[in-house]
C-alpha cells in the first residue's frame, strides 16, 4: 500500500433495507480490501433503492482512508474536489425585474440579490399562504381564481405537486439547488437520496423561508402584480424592454428583464406573439392521469417485500414507443405521484385540467401519474380552429390544450367535475357507468374519454397500455380509473434566445428563462435555468465577459 490519505468515492455498495449505516464501513473496507482501522470517515453522497429482487439500497461514498490500495476496483477512483459557486463583483448598478416567482425566477432573484443587486420580482398570483386558501376553494367549492390557483402564484406550479427533485440534467448547480433548500429548512436527506421531493406541506413552508431570505438580501418582492405588457425602445442596439405594464396600469422600469413565467401563461403568450417576439413552437405530451390503489403499486414493484416496513412507497416509470424518425410517438408515465391525490389545475374558467400532488410522508392509499403521449407542431391543427380560442399560428400548441380541456369541461357536465373512465374500460372500447371515489376532491363523472383528444392520441395511448401492462404486471385493471385531461405537462412554445448570451435574440435586455419560456422541465432544472441567466447577467456586470 502506499501510505498517503486521500479520499475516495466509491460507487456500488449495498446494504439492505432492515440494516444500520454503520455497516457502510464494513461494506467499504471488504470492497476497498482493507482494515477498517485504515477507513478514517465515510459520507454518505448518494443512496439508491434497487427494487429488483429483494430490495435493498445502493449506496455511494465518500471514504477517508490513511492508506490508498495500490489496485481500485473500476467503479472507486478519487472523490471529485467539491463545487464551489462562484463570486461576483458586479461593478456597477442595474435594476433587474424577474418576471415569475417559481423555480427560475426565485433562483435567479437570490443569485442576483446575493451577489449585492436589487432585484425586483413580480408575479401574478398570491403568496403562499393566501394562494392555499384560493387552491382549497378551486378543490372544494369550484371557485377558480385566474390569478392565483395550482399553476399561479409563489412557488409556481410545483408547489401543489409531489415536488420531486431529481432531473436528467447534468450540471453542477444540481448540487447548489438542493443545499439551498436545505440552508432554508429542507431535509438533509435530499442531498444524498437517489429520487428527492419535498411534497407540498414541505413546499408551502420552503416558499415563505425563500421570500424572507430574498427580502433580507435587499430584493423587491410584488404579488398580485399581472405583466399585461411591455414598453420598449428601438434604439441602436436593437429592441429593447423599457418597463413591464401591470394590468392596473402600473410600470416598472428596470435595465434587464428576466421572462420566469411558468407554462400556463397563456394571456403573456400572447402579448408575446401580438408583439412578434421570436418564439418557436415546441413538442409536449398529453393525456390523463391514472390513480391506482398504492397498495397494488407496492404489491407490482416489491412483491412479496411490499410490507417490509423499510421498503419506501412505490412509485413507478413507464416508456413505450412506436415508429421511428418523423413518425415517433412516445407514450410514457409523467409526474408520479406515490400516495397522492389528483388536483385541479385549471387556469381559465372552461377548460377542466388535472395534476397530482403528494406530501411529503406518502402515506396516502392511492397513487397517481399522468399517462401521456408527445404531440408535434405538425398535430396541433387536429382540433377544429374554433375550438382553439385565439390560440393560433406560433400559439396553436396552446389552442390545441385549450381545445382538449374544454371538451374535458363539457363531457364532466361543469364545475370543473371531471370527466373519468375505468381503465381498462378505456382500453377496450367499453362505457363505464359507475366509478368508485376518488381523491379527485372537485368530483368526477362517468364519460367517454375518447372524446377529449383526436383519434391518435387515443390509439397511441391504447398501445402503450398494452406494453405497460408487460412492464407491471397488474397495471391494467379496472379498480384503477383515469381522469382528464392532463395537458400541462411542459410549454408549447419556446420564446427563442441566443445560445451564448442566453438574450432573446429580439430583445436584447429580456432573458427568457424556466419552463414557461421553454427552457426546463421541473423545479431543478428550471432552477437551474434561472442560475444560469443570473450567472450570466452578473458575468457581464461584472466585466467577466464583453
Amino acid at each position: 500500500m502506499t501510505k498517503k490519505s486521500q479520499i475516495l468515492r466509491v460507487h456500488g455498495v449495498s446494504i439492505a433495507l432492515d440494516e444500520p449505516d454503520d455497516v457502510l464501513v464494513q461494506r467499504v473496507a471488504k470492497k476497498l480490501k482493507i482494515g477498517k482501522e485504515h477507513i478514517d470517515d465515510v459520507v454518505l453522497v448518494k443512496r439508491s433503492l434497487d427494487a429488483r429482487k429483494r430490495p435493498k439500497f445502493i449506496c455511494t461514498v465518500d471514504v477517508t482512508v490513511d492508506q490508498v490500495p495500490k489496485a481500485l476496483p473500476g467503479d472507486v477512483g478519487p472523490a471529485p474536489e467539491p463545487i464551489v459557486p462562484q463570486k461576483f463583483t458586479p461593478k456597477r448598478q442595474e435594476r433587474v425585474v424577474v418576471i415569475g416567482a417559481g423555480p427560475a425566477g426565485l433562483f435567479c432573484a437570490h443569485r442576483l440579490a446575493e451577489a449585492g443587486l436589487k432585484p425586483v420580482l413580480v408575479d401574478r398570483g398570491e403568496p403562499v399562504e393566501i394562494r392555499g386558501r384560493h387552491v382549497s376553494g378551486l378543490m372544494h367549492r369550484g371557485e377558480l381564481l385566474e390569478d392565483s390557483n395550482i399553476c399561479f402564484g409563489e412557488g409556481g406550479a410545483g408547489t401543489w405537486s409531489d415536488g420531486k427533485l431529481y432531473t436528467r440534467v447534468k450540471d453542477v448547480r444540481v448540487r447548489h439547488v438542493l443545499e439551498t433548500i436545505v440552508q432554508l429548512g429542507g431535509p438533509e436527506e435530499i442531498l444524498t437520496a437517489g429520487k428527492p421531493h419535498l411534497g407540498t406541506d414541505r413546499l408551502v413552508a420552503l416558499c415563505k423561508a425563500f421570500r424572507a431570505m430574498l427580502i433580507d438580501e435587499g430584493c423587491e418582492v410584488h404579488f398580485g402584480a399581472f405583466v399585461d405588457g411591455f414598453e420598449l425602445s428601438h434604439g441602436e442596439d436593437g429592441v429593447a424592454v423599457r418597463s413591464v405594464i401591470l394590468r392596473d396600469g402600473t410600470k416598472i422600469d428596470g435595465d434587464r428583464f428576466v421572462l420566469a413565467v411558468g407554462h400556463s401563461a397563456r394571456e403573456l403568450y400572447l402579448r408575446l406573439d401580438e408583439s412578434g417576439i421570436a418564439m418557436e413552437q415546441k413538442p409536449f405530451a398529453v393525456g390523463y392521469r391514472v390513480e391506482h390503489r398504492q397498495a397494488l403499486i407496492n404489491e407490482i414493484q416489491y412483491g412479496q417485500w411490499a410490507e417490509m416496513p423499510e421498503v419506501p412507497t412505490a412509485d413507478y416509470r413507464l416508456a413505450a414507443n412506436f415508429g421511428e424518425g418523423d413518425a415517433h410517438r412516445g407514450v410514457y408515465s409523467f409526474c408520479m405521484c406515490p400516495g397522492g391525490q389528483v388536483v385541479p389545475s385549471a387556469t381559465q374558467p372552461d377548460g377542466v385540467c388535472v395534476n397530482g400532488m403528494s406530501h411529503a410522508s406518502r402515506k396516502g392509499h392511492w397513487a397517481n401519474s399522468a399517462l401521456v403521449v408527445s404531440v408535434k407542431p405538425e398535430d396541433f391543427h387536429a382540433f377544429p380552429e374554433d375550438e382553439m380560442g385565439p390560440y393560433t399560428g406560433r400559439l396553436a400548441g396552446v389552442g390545441f390544450q385549450k381545445a382538449a380541456e374544454k371538451r374535458a369541461y363539457t363531457l364532466g357536465g361543469g364545475g370543473f367535475i371531471a370527466p373519468s373512465q375505468r381503465l381498462v374500460d378505456f382500453r377496450d372500447g367499453v362505457e363505464t357507468t359507475e366509478l368508485r371515489k376518488t381523491t379527485y376532491k372537485p368530483g368526477i363523472a362517468p364519460g367517454d374519454l375518447t372524446t377529449c383528444y383526436p383519434a391518435f392520441v387515443i390509439e397511441h395511448l391504447r398501445a402503450g397500455l398494452a406494453e405497460f401492462e408487460k412492464r407491471m404486471p397488474g397495471f391494467n385493471t379496472n379498480d384503477a380509473i383515469l381522469i382528464g385531461v392532463e395537458t400541462r405537462t411542459s410549454a408549447p412554445i419556446q420564446i427563442t434566445r441566443d445560445d451564448e448570451t442566453l438574450r432573446s435574440i429580439s430583445w436584447h435586455n429580456l432573458y427568457p428563462s424556466g419552463e414557461g419560456a421553454g427552457y426546463g422541465g421541473g423545479i431543478v432544472s428550471a432552477a437551474i435555468d434561472g442560475l444560469r441567466v443570473a450567472e450570466r447577467i452578473l458575468e457581464e456586470l461584472s466585466e467577466l465577459v464583453a
